[in-house]
C-alpha cells in the first residue's frame, strides 16, 4: 500500500454498510427507535455524499445481530455537488457569463471560496421553506466586480426566487426515480435510513419523506459521520455483516474437450494431442447469489509442464466478470476481464503435471484468493487478486475440463471441474 500500511492490517468496509452500523449504536431514544425497526426486516440505506448518491438494501437477522445485503449498492452522480453547480451556473449569469465568473474566481479567490461557502451553509441550514425565497450573503468584492443590483449600503444579501432554487436540486429526482424502481422490486422495504453530507439539507430529506409517506425515514444524528464512524465499528465488529450478494457472475478462462455441435469452431485447438476448445468461461460464482462472509469457493485445477520450457512458467488463473448469468465464452461481449490470480513456480521448476486448489471468498468486502498445489502441499502459494491489472501480462496457460471422478478425489467442494494446464 503506498500509504504505508500493510496489507493483513487493512480492511475495508461498505460505505451502506459502514452507516447502518453507526445507526444500530447510537445513544438515547433514538437508538431504541432505530432498533425497533431493525428487528428482522429489510431496510434501505441512502448514502448522499456531495459527489454521489450510493443506494442498498440490508435486512437483520431476527436475533438483531447480524446484516445480509439483499441488494448490492447502486445510485448515481446525484450528490450535493450538482446543487451547488446549479447555483454557480445560476450566479455566472446574474454577473454577466462564464468569462466574467471565471475572471473572478481566478482573480479573488479567497472571495470566490467564501460565496461557496456561503451558499453551502445556506443550502443545508437555512432553505427549509420552498415557498421562500433564498437570501444568501454575497462578498462586497463580488457584488461590485459583478454589477449585481446590490445596494451595499444596505445589504450584501442576494435574493434568490424560490423557483430558481428548486432547480438546483433537480438532481434529487434521479435519487427519488432509483430509489422507487428498488421498492417497486423489494416491497416489503420497511424503514429508509438517509446518511451523508447531502442529507443535512432538509429540503432533500422533506423530497424524499414526502414521496414515500407510507415507509418510515430516520436521518440519524450526525448524518454526515455516519459513514467514518460506522467503519470504526466495522473494524471491531467485521462479521456483524454476515454475507453479500454477488453482483455479477464470476468465472476463470479455461479450455474445454471439444464437442462438435456444441462449441464455436474457431476455439478449436489441439493441445497436447486433444481437440480442445479455448476461452471457455468456467463459472465460480453467480449474479445475485447470496455469499456468506466464511463461505468459501473451491476450484480443481492441473497444469502439465513436459516441456522443460514450461518448467519455470507462472501459472496464471485469469478472471472475469460477466453481466449474463449464462456467459459461455470469456470472449463474449458481456465478459470482461477484472483480474489475475498468479502462482510463481517452485525454486526447482514445476513437475511434469501439477494439481492445484484454488479457494475464493466472496462474501467479504474484498475477493480473497488462496492457491494451493500438490508439488508442495506444504507451502501455501500466493494467489493474487488485483482489479488494477499491469497492462502486459504474460501469455495465459490454457484450460481443460477434468473428468469429474478425478476431481471429487482431489476436493469434494469443486463444482466446476476444470483444469488449467
Amino acid at each position: 500500500m503506498k500509504a504505508g500500511i500493510d496489507k493483513d492490517k487493512l480492511m475495508l468496509a461498505l460505505e451502506p454498510e459502514a452507516a447502518a452500523l453507526y445507526c444500530r449504536y447510537l445513544p438515547g431514544e433514538e437508538a431504541k427507535d432505530i432498533r425497533n425497526d431493525f428487528h428482522g426486516g429489510r431496510y434501505m440505506v441512502v448514502d448522499m455524499g456531495g459527489g454521489t448518491v450510493d443506494i442498498a438494501v440490508h435486512e437483520v437477522s431476527g436475533d438483531e445481530k447480524n446484516l445480509t445485503e439483499i441488494l448490492p449498492a447502486s445510485g448515481g452522480a446525484w450528490g450535493g455537488d450538482n446543487v451547488n453547480q446549479g447555483f454557480i451556473n445560476f450566479f455566472g449569469k446574474k454577473i454577466g457569463g462564464e468569462v466574467i465568473s471565471d475572471r473572478i474566481k481566478e482573480e479573488r479567490t479567497s472571495h470566490w471560496l467564501k460565496l461557496e461557502r456561503n451558499f453551502e451553509a445556506t443550502k443545508r441550514f437555512s432553505f427549509r421553506d420552498i415557498k421562500r425565497d433564498m437570501r444568501l450573503d454575497i462578498p462586497p468584492v463580488i457584488i461590485t466586480e459583478g454589477n449585481l443590483n446590490i445596494d451595499l449600503k444596505e445589504s450584501f444579501k442576494m435574493v434568490i426566487p424560490n423557483e430558481d432554487v428548486i432547480s438546483f436540486f433537480d438532481s434529487a429526482k434521479h435519487t427519488i426515480s432509483h430509489m422507487t424502481r428498488i421498492i417497486e422490486k423489494i416491497p416489503d422495504i420497511e424503514l429508509i435510513l438517509l446518511v451523508g453530507g447531502y442529507v443535512q439539507s432538509e429540503h432533500v430529506s422533506n423530497l424524499i419523506r414526502s414521496e414515500f409517506r407510507l415507509k418510515k425515514v430516520l436521518v440519524p444524528t450526525k448524518a454526515e459521520l455516519a459513514v467514518l464512524e460506522g467503519a470504526v465499528l466495522y473494524g471491531f465488529e467485521p462479521l456483524t455483516v454476515s454475507a453479500g450478494m454477488c453482483r455479477h457472475t464470476y468465472g476463470i478462462d479455461c479450455y474445454a474437450t471439444f464437442e462438435e455441435g456444441v462449441h464455436r469452431e474457431e476455439y478449436r485447438k489441439d493441445i497436447d494431442g486433444e481437440d480442445s476448445c479455448m476461452n471457455i468461461f468456467s463459472k465460480v460464482a453467480t449474479e445475485g447469489d447470496i455469499l456468506q462472509v466464511e463461505e468459501k469457493r473451491v476450484e480443481a485445477f492441473y497444469s502439465t509442464h513436459k516441456d522443460e520450457n514450461r518448467r519455470n512458467v507462472r501459472v496464471n488463473f485469469p478472471f472475469y466478470a460477466s453481466t449474463d448469468k449464462s456467459c459461455q465464452y470469456t470472449t463474449d461481449i458481456s465478459c470482461e476481464r477484472i483480474g489475475n490470480i498468479a502462482v510463481e513456480p517452485p525454486a526447482d521448476g514445476w513437475p511434469e503435471e501439477v494439481h492445484y486448489r484454488v479457494e475464493m471468498y466472496f462474501g467479504r468486502t474484498e475477493l480473497e484468493v488462496k492457491v494451493f498445489n500438490d508439488a508442495d502441499e506444504t507451502e501455501e502459494h500466493t494467489g493474487k487478486f488485483d482489479f488494477l491489472i499491469e497492462k502486459e501480462i504474460p501469455d495465459v496457460l490454457p484450460v481443460s475440463l477434468v473428468p469429474p471422478a478425478q476431481a471429487q478425489d482431489r476436493t469434494k467442494e469443486t463444482k466446476n471441474n476444470c483444469t488449467l494446464c
